[in-house]
């Protein structure tokens, strides 16, 4: 068997590998997923405010069903 030998000139030659650099696709995936966050939040609170709570007195006065009646 014979080994290929490789020629130490052309091995300096070749570029050196760079790395996969995670792009613009990583960070503007970011961006959206943050944006689409802080938007289901935002109509998360305002859904959540806009439901009636019921007083102290009125829960009160919902829960004793003898007290209402004449």
């Amino acid at each position: 068997m014979q080994q290929q030998s490789t020629d130490p000139v052309q091995d300096t030659n070749l570029p050196p590998t760079k790395k996969k650099k995670r792009g613009c696709c990583f960070g503007c995936s970011m961006i959206l997923v943050l944006v689409l966050a802080l938007i289901l939040g935002t109509i998360g609170y305002y859904v959540y405010q806009s439901w009636p709570k019921k007083s102290a007195v009125e829960k009160e006065y919902s829960e004793i069903p003898d007290y209402n009646q004449n």
